[in-house]
Formats: C-alpha cells, structure tokens, sequence
C-alpha cells in the first residue's frame, strides 16, 4: 500500500519549490506588469505597445511513460495543448499560438511523427497555431520506461485577453453558479501517484494488469485530456458573463478552485459534481487514500470549472454541448468559507475543505 501522507508531503514539496519560483519571477516585473497579473492564475499578462498578451507554460509531466509503456504516442498531443491553452482561457484569454520543446534521448522518427501528428491534431482542436519549437537530443539526461525513445515534452503557448460583458466585471457573490465539464481521465496530473500505487499492487508490468471494467490500466491512464478552451472562450465572446473559472490540474479542485474566491467571504458548495471516474475510486481503494485526499490528487471526473452568474448558467451548458462536452451545474456559492464536495453519492461522504463546516 501507499500510504497518503506520502502524497501530501510531495505536493508540499512541489509547492514549496513552485513559491520559491515564482518569488524570483516576480521579481522582474515592473509595477505595470504587476498590475496587469494581479488576478492571473496559471498564466501571465504581460503589457505591450499593441495591447497585452497572455502566456503560460506547462508539460505532460510523467505521462509520457504510459506512452512508452504501450508503445502509443499519438494521444500526448492532447495533453500537451490542453495544459496551456486551458490554462490561458481560465485566465480569461483566448489561446493564439504555442511552441513546444521536446527532449529525447535519442531520435526515432516513427515516434517523432506520432506526437506531432497528436500534436498538430490537438493544435486543430483547441483552434490554435504550432508556431514553432525544438527538438533536442540530450542522450542519458533523459530516461524512461523500456527500450524505445524517451522524451520530456513540454510547451509555451500564447493568448489575446478577451472582452467580457459588464456583467462579468465583479468579484463572485452568493447565488452564482458553478458548471462542472467533465474530464474523460486522469488528464496529466497525479500520474506519480497512480504509478506508485500501481507498481506495489501488481508489480512492473502493472501496465498489462486491467482494471474493474476490463480495461487495462495502461489504456486507462493514456486516455488523452479534453480541450475545454473552445468552449469556455465561445461563452465569454457570446456575452455569457463567465465571472471566474478554474482549470482542474495538480491539486484537483480544493486546490484550484479557491483561488477564485480569495477576498470574499463565500463557500464553494459542490453537491452535484460529475462522478469521479471508477478507476481514480479503484487507486484510492487499493492504497487506502482517503476521499480528501483523493479530491486533491486527482480531477475525480471533472476537468474545468466556471463560476458564473445564475441567469447565465442553462446559456453556459449550450455553449458547451455545442462543443461536445459533458456539462452541469454542479453547485452555487453560498455566505462562509471553504469548500464543500458531497461525495456521498459514490460512499466517499460529505467533505469540508476549509472554512466551518
């Protein structure tokens, strides 16, 4: 078994080095740049002479070993364009254009076309440019799983901050609402984890083993992440007044979507999520991880969150069915603090994150 403190003492590990980064950052901007971030999340506006511009950067992290696992590489595009571009939109910018570094260990040109055809794929989804990139042979730096190549992969991408209705011009109060679109899997976070627990449970070729509904766990953690840019930046241009929203990454919601409610006085009650996906509850069965714990690993079904006024949200959900994502009004804000999830419904309680219960 895996024990949970393990899981927590990492992230604040990976916290602690983040805030230390991100220290220095700030410490090359001017008083104007300041500004201009002042309500950014995972990505930056920068002021230029012809108007600001948006940027974020991000990588696939250890997915990339279930690639190299199954011998299958042309889903990682989907995880690599969904970091940034979701990223940018949540910052309330539409995504441009991206660059991508990818680093080998050695060339292999079958696997070389397969990621970049996913990319180029992914790059037609989310309705954005590869604009450039590097690919750069770094020999034993870089190691993975088996024989093939193995490659870090990570990208830069760029975005026009859009024009939101008046409406939208205000912080979050009681009553708004809270969409939830679903995520298809684990995306590209809480991999490190999943590894671990799976490796103990059934040994080095846990890839092979399959999971309750047949399907083997390799399948399961490469299934590629879902594009929610189009969707979310089609609301905030048609007027729909998205208020704030929050792209569910590392942390899982209790640690992205709060970021939103700093400064006011509200708490997020989420009673209506979509169900966390049956092999994120196998994992934390296996390793005896506790449903908060969980929540903060892993999306658990949902992969983007928008907090919007409440005669907006029927609008909100259309936008994103005509996108072909899964859509819901998964709960409101309320006067406290903290955050709610009623996970009763799959046996995993009634959970509090912050704030008086």
């Amino acid at each position: 078994m895996i024990p949970d403190r393990l899981s927590r003492v990492s992230q604040s590990v990976n916290d602690r080095c983040s805030a230390i980064a991100q220290t220095w950052s700030q410490t090359t901007f001017s008083d104007s740049s300041a500004a201009e971030n002042a309500n950014a999340d995972f990505s930056h506006r920068i002021p230029t002479p012809s108007g600001p511009i948006a940027i974020t950067s991000d990588g696939i992290g250890t997915k990339v070993e279930i690639a190299e696992r199954m011998e299958r590489y042309d889903t990682l595009g989907f995880d690599l364009v969904a970091m940034v571009v979701d990223d940018l939109v949540a910052g309330g910018s539409r995504p441009i254009a991206l660059s991508n570094i990818l680093d080998v260990d050695r060339f292999d040109e079958a696997v070389i076309d397969d990621l970049m055809r996913g990319l180029a794929t992914a790059a037609r989804t989310a309705q954005v440019v590869v604009a450039g990139g590097e690919i750069a042979q770094l020999g034993s730096r870089i190691s993975g799983f088996g024989n093939g190549m193995h490659a870090n992969w990570c990208s830069t991408a760029i975005g026009a901050p859009m024009s939101v209705p008046e409406s939208a011009h205000r912080n979050p109060k009681a009553g708004d609402r809270i969409i939830a679109l679903g995520s298809d899997g684990f995306r590209s976070n809480g991999f490190t984890l999943a590894r671990s627990i799976l490796d103990s449970r059934f040994g080095e070729d846990w890839h092979r083993a399959l999971t309750a509904s047949g399907m083997s766990w390799g399948d399961c953690l490469l299934t590629p992440s879902r594009i929610y840019a189009p969707a979310v930046a089609s609301m905030i241009e048609a007027g729909v007044p998205v208020i704030a929203s929050a792209h569910i990454t590392g942390g899982g919601i209790p640690g992205n979507l709060p970021r939103n409610l700093k400064g006011v006085t509200l708490r997020a009650e989420l009673d209506d999520l979509w169900p966390p996906h049956p092999a994120m509850i196998e994992l934390a069965r296996m390793a005896d991880i506790e449903p908060k714990d969980a929540y903060g690993q892993w999306n658990m079904g949902t992969g983007y969150l928008c907090i919007v006024a409440a005669e907006a949200a029927s609008a909100a959900l259309l936008h994103a069915k005509d996108f072909g994502i899964r859509a819901r009004i998964a709960g409101r804000l309320v006067e406290g603090s903290g955050l709610r999830i009623d996970a009763r419904a799959w046996d995993m309680g009634d959970l509090f994150f912050g704030g008086k219960e």
